[in-house]
């Protein structure tokens, strides 16, 4: 699980994780529409902001095909709302043309999942008990992005484990929040790892490296200061 409040780039964060893993996808976007996801696609792909790939999807939809050709092992669903019917169909029918699988499922965002199951806490808890089957049955990594509690009392930049929303922790193996500074720095903590380290109030932070621009999210590098040359008073070596 990936989870943040509002406008923290969980969506980028996800595609720039699915791109660098380069498997099997099947990605249920509702969160973000088909053009949205190009334009941040062909952001990440030539380094170019996405004000100007959106206007490529309109003017050079040759150019993007081809473009975000590289980019087809991932298959999406753009309905808003999908059910867990959807989502099991979805499933099934990329197995019926692939003959297997994909090695990785991911719902953007887990509460746009529609239930049966009556107030969104409810369905929210039901999630996460389909989502086991689903791992568990089909052998998908299933990768949920969620909300986290956007309040005075949420941690900041990145929230704790009891901050996301549904109290829904208990079942996913790994649970990583994300977060940004005052200084528009982002951040992401991993708050459970059943196989590795992780604080629940997220005290380790892990600093990202960000252009929203391009929709690149990396490995944070620390800038090197430029050499100034010899300041006045040091030792003339010539």
């Amino acid at each position: 699980m990936l989870a943040g409040v509002p406008g923290t780039h969980k969506t980028r964060i996800m595609l720039n994780a699915v791109v660098n893993m380069g498997v099997s996808t099947l990605a249920f976007s509702t969160d973000s529409d088909q053009d949205t996801i190009s334009s941040r696609l062909l952001a990440r792909a030539t380094g170019t902001p996405t004000s100007v790939t959106e206007e490529w999807l309109r003017t050079e939809p040759d150019k993007c095909a081809r473009l975000l050709a590289q980019y087809d092992f991932i298959r999406w669903d753009f309905r808003p709302d999908p059910t867990m019917d959807d989502i099991w169909l979805g499933l099934y029918a990329y197995h019926e043309t692939e003959g297997r699988y994909p090695d990785q499922t991911v719902i953007d965002i887990a509460s746009d999942v529609g239930h049966d199951a009556g107030d969104e806490w409810a369905s929210l808890r039901d999630l996460m008990r389909q989502a086991k089957v689903i791992a568990r049955e089909t052998g998908t990594h299933l990768w949920l992005v969620h909300h986290c509690s956007d309040s005075p009392n949420t941690k900041r930049p990145c929230p704790r484990r009891s901050d996301i929303h549904g109290k829904v922790a208990a079942i996913p193996e790994l649970i990583v929040t994300v977060g940004m500074d005052n200084s528009g720095g982002l951040y992401a903590a991993p708050v459970k790892n059943r196989h590795a380290k992780a604080s629940a109030d997220a005290e380790i932070r892990i600093p990202m490296t960000l252009n929203a621009e391009t929709s690149y999210v990396g490995d944070y590098v620390p800038q090197t200061p430029a050499y100034g040359g010899w300041s006045a008073g040091e030792e003339d070596w010539g």
